[in-house]
């Protein structure tokens, strides 16, 4: 009797214990997520490329590109198999089989204690579920779903599409998320460029990334690797050979640039220009308008000159007796160094983080108005920065003054280097596009265009250079506008005025054409794109604020021959779906797409689709008198430079603002220096003697890479070569001539002027 009283009990117990399994279960099934992976696709991150598609920033900290089953090496997916899950293409989303021999290798691992490579027992279907559909809490519930979600998704979808999105959604460290990233955060290769030693290193890291970094712990890394391509071999995916030479080879990674994460003044620039952020959801790939080249002979030229221009002004308080405090202040241009030993001649220095010694010689480091040795302001152990010119090292400080540059293709707006000020880190206010100030005698070369436009002025008009008074309305004094050299110069040409940017004959020249003339002249060529001209004769020198960015934009027209370009520094813009977002077209094209059903062919016609604001010929003269500023105006410093260069200057008042703008065949390039909290930069400095050099630099460095260039400004049609004497304007083939650039219609007028002259002559 209890032998069946027993039994009952049993039999109850166990009714009521799959009774509360299926309960349990089914509430397990009410709580699962939709299985539907199809739907899921994981998200990519925003990335930025430069003009030749190089990774520049990644948005976030997510490195992801996604790769479709068949772009996935084979030998890739050998070497997951292997590592994860080898019977992956035979199980039906668990291995039975694979638990039980886990459990005894585990226990096994564990008593030798010879051996740290613990087995897992989940398919790479279950990790998949855990990383997408679940979490990775370590409870019974948890693995309870991960196993009936892994069997649904076994019925539903084909083995090639769970691996695709295995390998595409798994983290394998450094930031990567998929196979395609891990490839270059850890080689620096294409995923398709890798070695099978290199496929299996990364079919190691899933168990744990952090755990095989060779830098922490290179022999368990080393173990790691070598038992994947152990069990390759196992799997006849590799041969006994290929496994001794494999597996006898070092791990040698990618020294990974964690720079290219890092935003900037650009990419803050190009985010902003799309409203996108790093919390945006949709991922997007962005092909910038950026040269790398020419963005890092920019960063380095305005943070060198500026550092050596501050050394007539500053004295040196530049050296740190803590590393960890110099660190915070590290850029991409400069080195951190370490004073060794000092002598009467030179100072010896250490590079951080490098055996290279260096030597400072006193006669190139001299700092502040009474230009003090290195020997007096460096002590031994003291850390300093240094930058590399031309493989002599100079001692520099971190900056107290500011500026910025902006180098932008004048024919389709394209900015090709963008730097927003001297240190990011410090301060990412974008002084290329933020920082407003007064552009002085950047000014005139629009107002000397505009006069030759109304054909009230021709090239050689003589105007006289003498003092003017101006009355500014009531309760104001009367405003009395001197040259920069407080001298007066007698007759100049408009030539000649416009090459030494002299201010009275300018302002000579605006108020014969008028303010209102003049202003709306700029409102036609947006010179102002934020600010409202005034009325004022203070305008006519550059009073009216405006940014670096606009003004170089302006420039555009003396080189493209008189049209208008809006700045932009995005090309293509696409989504992670492959829909085209952003498509600049400067150009438009008609008859440009046909059918066989046509019934005639036309032409192509290409036209540009931007606003013309002066013609090609105005548009030229004023560049080739820009040119004349080269080679005998405020840029002469630049004369002996082989390349076609025209440019201007710009100095404000009290010397607070200073610009340069020099034009040539490819690029407008704009320099501004200033203090962000406007002061005087130094007692009569101007923009030739602190904008001009680093406009210089570049420029130099741009042609050291581009030696064999052919470039030369173009001539458009319908201009006439003159010879013109240089100081009376007339047309001669005397010896004190240069040669200037007329119309025919400007040539008519200056024959019906001598016409006149002559007549007024005999009487």
């Amino acid at each position: 009797m209890k032998f069946f009283k027993y039994l009952q009990y049993i039999f109850i117990l166990t009714i009521l214990g799959i009774s509360i399994m299926i309960i349990y279960l089914w509430n397990i099934q009410q709580d699962l997520p939709d299985h539907n992976i199809s739907k899921y696709f994981p998200n990519e991150i925003t990335k930025i490329y430069d003009e030749k598609y190089e990774l520049m920033y990644h948005v976030g900290d997510r490195d992801r590109f996604y790769l479709d089953y068949e772009d996935i090496p084979k030998k890739m997916i050998n070497a997951i198999i292997s590592a994860e899950d080898k019977t992956f293409f035979q199980h039906q989303g668990f291995d039975i089989k694979g638990i039980i021999n886990a459990f005894i290798v585990n226990l096994k691992n564990i008593y030798s204690k010879s051996n740290n490579n613990y087995v897992g027992a989940s398919t790479i279907t279950q990790q998949l579920v855990k990383n997408i559909l679940l979490n990775k809490d370590q409870t019974i519930t948890r693995k309870i779903k991960e196993l009936i979600l892994s069997l649904r998704i076994e019925r539903e979808y084909t083995k090639e599409f769970i691996i695709e999105l295995y390998l595409n959604e798994i983290y394998f460290g450094r930031r990567s998320y998929g196979v395609a990233s891990a490839s270059f955060n850890y080689f620096n290769k294409s995923i398709f460029d890798l070695d099978i030693h290199e496929y299996a290193y990364l079919a190691a890291l899933p168990k744990g990334p952090n755990n095989y970094d060779p830098k922490k712990n290179y022999d368990r890394a080393l173990d790691r690797r070598n038992y994947v391509l152990k069990q390759m071999e196992l799997n006849k995916f590799i041969t006994s050979d290929q496994f001794n030479s494999y597996s006898n080879l070092e791990i040698n990674l990618y020294e990974k640039n964690n720079k290219k994460y890092k935003s900037d003044y650009k990419t803050d620039y190009i985010l902003n220009s799309l409203n996108l952020n790093s919390s945006n959801e949709n991922a997007f790939y962005i092909q910038s308008t950026i040269d790398q080249n020419l963005q890092k002979i920019s960063e380095k030229s305005l943070i060198d000159n500026l550092a050596f221009f501050e050394r007539k002004y500053r004295n040196w308080n530049g050296s740190y007796k803590n590393l960890d405090e110099i660190l915070k202040y590290k850029n991409d241009h400069w080195h951190i160094a370490q004073v060794t030993s000092k002598n009467s001649n030179l100072i010896e220095l250490g590079i951080i983080n490098s055996d290279k010694k260096i030597n400072l010689y006193k006669d190139n480091n001299l700092y502040g108005i009474e230009k003090i040795s290195p020997n007096n302001y460096l002590n031994i152990g003291d850390y300093l920065f240094v930058t590399n010119i031309d493989d002599s090292f100079y001692a520099v400080q971190i900056h107290e003054i500011d500026g910025s540059v902006i180098i932008m293709d004048p024919f389709n707006g394209d900015i090709v280097s963008m730097v927003g000020g001297v240190n990011y880190d410090i301060s990412n206010f974008n002084r290329v596009t933020q920082a407003y100030r007064q552009p002085g005698s950047s000014i005139k070369p629009f107002i000397y265009a505009h006069a030759l436009e109304t054909k009230k002025f021709l090239p050689n008009t003589l105007i006289l250079d003498s003092n003017i008074l101006l009355d500014q309305g009531n309760d104001l004094p009367v405003w009395v506008p001197k040259n920069y050299s407080d001298k007066s110069y007698g007759e100049l040409t408009f030539r000649r005025a416009l090459e030494t940017s002299n201010n009275l004959v300018t302002l000579k020249i605006g108020l014969d054409l008028g303010l209102n003339s003049v202003n709306e002249f700029l409102d036609k060529i947006n010179f102002y794109s934020n600010t409202a001209t005034t009325d004022v004769y203070s305008t006519l020198l550059g009073a009216v604020e405006n940014n670096l960015l606009n003004l170089a934009k302006s420039y555009s027209i003396f080189l493209n021959g008189g049209y208008i370009v809006e700045p932009s520094i995005i090309k293509k813009v696409v989504s992670n779906e492959g829909e085209l977002i952003v498509n600049n077209e400067y150009f438009k094209c008609n008859y440009c797409s046909f059918s066989v059903n046509d019934r005639s062919y036309r032409t192509p016609l290409i036209e540009s689709q931007k606003e013309k604001v002066i013609s090609p010929q105005t548009s030229f003269q004023i560049l080739n008198i820009l040119e004349g500023a080269i080679e005998r105006g405020t840029g002469k410093s630049l004369n002996k430079i082989n390349y076609p260069i025209a440019g201007k200057t710009g100095t404000t008042n009290e010397s607070k603002d200073l610009w340069f703008f020099g034009l040539t065949p490819r690029y407008v390039i704009g320099v501004y220096v200033g203090y962000d909290t406007p002061k005087s930069i130094g007692y009569r400095e101007t923009g030739s003697s602190v904008a001009l050099p680093i406009f210089k630099t570049i420029i130099e460095n741009y042609l050291s890479y581009n030696k064999n260039t052919n470039d030369k400004f173009i001539l458009p049609s319908d201009l006439i070569i003159k010879k013109v004497d240089e100081d009376n304007g007339k047309i001669s083939d005397g010896q004190n001539t240069i040669i200037d650039y007329f119309t025919k219609e400007q040539l008519e007028i200056l024959d019906n002027i001598n016409k006149i002259e002559s007549i007024g002559g005999i009487n």
